[in-house]
């Protein structure tokens, strides 16, 4: 059995929405990347991104995730 703690994207309250929308976007667009760099990063599941936060959604990355239809 391996412990594997969750990964968020945090961001400081000043980043504008684009910023944050195209940070997240980007993320998941290259995901395969961050892996081949980080293994780690094969557990990010876009799935299960924005269930169990420890902090509310920015509305950017909020916009990201309607749009992708993993919340309504």
């Amino acid at each position: 059995m391996t412990a594997s703690p969750p990964t968020f994207l945090v961001t400081r309250a000043g980043v504008t929405d684009l910023v944050a929308y195209t940070m997240t976007k980007s993320l998941f667009d290259h995901l395969d990347q961050l892996v081949q760099t980080d293994p780690a990063a094969k557990d990010i599941e876009l799935k299960r991104a924005a269930t169990g936060l420890p902090v509310p959604l920015h509305p950017g990355a909020e916009r990201y995730y309607r749009e992708v239809g993993i919340i309504k």
